[in-house]
C-alpha cells in the first residue's frame, strides 16, 4: 500500500480547510435578544464593534463581533428608529414619536456608555426620525417620516445646532439619507401628494440646500426604504410595496442615474424592505416575516430562503466578506468559525385585524382592529393581483380595540385582502366582496 507522506497530508488537510471556508459561508442567527418585535437599525465601526436599537427603547452593543450584547441604554418611552456611529466614540440614535410630543434624538461622545438627549437642539418638532447620515465627526444628516412630514435637518457642529429644510414639494415621506461627502447624498421615501404616492430617490449636490427627483417608481402607493452604497460606483434602494415582483432601484454611475429592477418569485406577495449586497453578484432583500431572497448572479434570479431570519429592515455591510442584518434578531453573514448558542425569544402578541358579520361583504361592515401599541397604522385594501387599491385608514392611533367602517361600494365583486401595516409588522387576512 502506497504510503501518505507528511507534506502531502498537509496540502489535503489545508485543501479542505480552505474549501469549507470558502464554500460554507451562510448566514448565523446572533443571541441579540429585542424587547420590541424587531431591531429597527444597526451600524458596525468594524469587523467587531456595533450597535443596534429596537422600538423598545434599548440601545445594545457589541465588541466581539455580535457573539455578546450589552444593553447600553433602555427607555421604555422612546422607540428607537435609527442609528449610526461615525467612529467608535461619537454617534447618534433617533426615534418615533409613538405617542410622545415629538420625536428625539440621542448622542454620545464615549461608545455609547452615556447618551444624552439632545433634541431641545432641533429647531423642529417631528414625528420620526428614521434616518442618519455622518460625514465626518461634526457633520450629521437626518431625515424622517416614513409616513408623512418630509424633511431633512443638517448639524456642522455635531449636533448643537440644526438647519431645516421642508421637502413636502417633492416628498410626502421619507425615509433614509446617505451622504457620500459633505455635498453630495441622496434620500429615498415617498413621492408627493398628487404624484401617486410612489417609491422616490432625490439627491443633493450642495449639501441639501437644494434637491431634485433623480428616479420614481411606476406604482403607487409605494415607498423607497433603504438605500446602500457598495462602492463609488453602485448603489441599491429598496421598495417597500405589496407586490407579487418586488422591485428595487440600482446604479452604476455614482447615483447620478437609477434603473428599475425585479425580483422575480413565485412566492407569496409581502412587503418588502431591506437590502444588501456584499458584492454586484451577491445580494439579499428581506421583510415582514419570512420574506428573505437571494441573488448570486447580480439580480438576474432569486431564491426564496424563509429560514434565514425574519422581517429584515436594514442590511449592514462591513467589508467585502462580512454583512449584518436587523429583524426579529441580528442576523450576519461570513465564514461561521464562532459558534452560536441556542436561544429562544418570545414573540409578542401583535395587532390583529377582523372583518365583522358577514364575510363576503356587500355594501358596508365593520372591521374590528386591535392596537397592542401605541403606533402609526394604515388600513388597505389589496386586489387578488397585490395592488392597492384603497386606504381605509391612516394615521397615528393609541393602544385599544377600535371598529372602522369600510364601504365597499366600488369595488367589483371578487376577493380581496386587508393590510394592517404598523410600526411593529404586518398583517393581512382575506375578504369578499359581493
Amino acid at each position: 500500500m502506497k504510503s501518505l507522506t507528511p507534506t502531502y497530508c498537509l496540502s489535503i488537510l489545508l485543501f479542505c480547510f480552505l474549501s469549507s471556508s470558502v464554500f460554507s459561508q451562510t448566514w448565523e442567527t446572533l443571541n441579540a435578544s429585542t424587547l420590541s418585535w424587531r431591531f429597527e437599525d444597526l451600524y458596525f465601526v468594524d469587523e467587531d464593534k456595533g450597535w443596534v436599537v429596537d422600538g423598545a427603547g434599548q440601545v445594545l452593543h457589541t465588541a466581539d463581533g455580535g457573539e455578546n450584547w450589552t444593553q447600553q441604554y433602555f427607555n421604555s418611552d422612546y422607540y428607537f428608529r435609527s442609528v449610526e456611529f461615525y467612529n467608535d466614540q461619537i454617534g447618534f440614535a433617533g426615534t418615533l414619536a409613538n405617542g410622545n410630543p415629538s420625536a428625539s434624538l440621542l448622542k454620545t461622545i464615549d461608545g455609547g456608555q452615556t447618551w444624552v438627549d439632545i433634541t431641545n437642539s432641533l429647531p423642529n418638532n417631528v414625528p420620526g426620525i428614521c434616518g442618519i447620515s455622518m460625514v465626518d465627526e461634526n457633520t450629521i444628516y437626518i431625515t424622517g417620516v416614513f409616513f408623512g412630514s418630509a424633511y431633512v435637518m443638517k448639524s456642522t457642529d455635531q449636533g448643537q445646532s440644526w438647519s431645516y429644510a421642508s421637502l413636502a414639494s417633492l416628498c410626502n415621506g421619507l425615509v433614509d439619507i446617505h451622504f457620500v461627502d459633505e455635498n453630495n447624498g441622496f434620500a429615498v421615501g415617498q413621492s408627493a401628494q398628487g404624484t401617486g404616492l410612489r417609491a422616490i430617490i432625490i439627491g443633493t449636490t450642495d449639501g441639501g440646500d437644494t434637491w431634485n427627483e433623480l428616479a420614481i417608481a411606476d406604482h403607487v402607493n409605494q415607498r423607497a426604504w433603504k438605500i446602500q452604497m457598495l462602492n463609488e460606483i453602485v448603489f441599491y434602494a429598496s421598495i417597500e410595496e405589496f407586490e407579487p415582483s418586488p422591485q428595487y432601484f440600482k446604479s452604476v454611475d455614482g447615483g447620478q442615474s437609477w434603473g428599475l429592477q425585479t425580483v422575480e418569485t413565485t412566492n407569496t406577495s409581502g412587503t418588502m424592505q431591506g437590502i444588501g449586497f456584499l458584492n454586484e453578484d451577491l445580494g439579499w432583500i428581506g421583510g415582514f416575516g419570512e420574506l428573505f431572497y437571494e441573488t448570486q448572479d447580480a439580480g438576474q434570479t432569486w431564491e426564496y430562503l424563509p429560514t434565514i431570519g425574519q422581517s429584515f429592515n436594514r442590511f449592514y455591510r462591513v467589508n467585502n466578506t462580512l454583512m449584518f442584518g436587523s429583524g426579529v434578531n441580528v442576523y450576519r453573514y461570513s465564514d461561521p468559525t464562532l459558534g452560536v448558542e441556542d436561544f429562544t425569544i418570545p414573540k409578542p402578541k401583535g395587532h390583529t385585524i377582523t372583518v365583522m358579520g358577514s364575510n363576503p361583504v356587500e355594501h358596508q361592515t365593520e372591521i374590528s382592529l386591535e392596537l397592542v401599541n401605541n403606533t402609526y397604522y394604515e388600513l388597505s385594501v389589496y386586489n387578488g393581483s397585490g395592488q392597492r387599491i384603497q386606504t381605509i385608514y391612516e394615521g397615528l392611533g393609541e393602544k385599544g380595540t377600535y371598529s372602522i367602517p369600510w364601504n365597499t361600494k366600488g369595488l367589483a365583486a371578487g376577493n380581496y385582502f386587508l393590510a394592517l401595516y404598523t410600526y411593529y409588522g404586518y398583517q393581512s387576512i382575506k375578504a369578499q366582496v359581493k
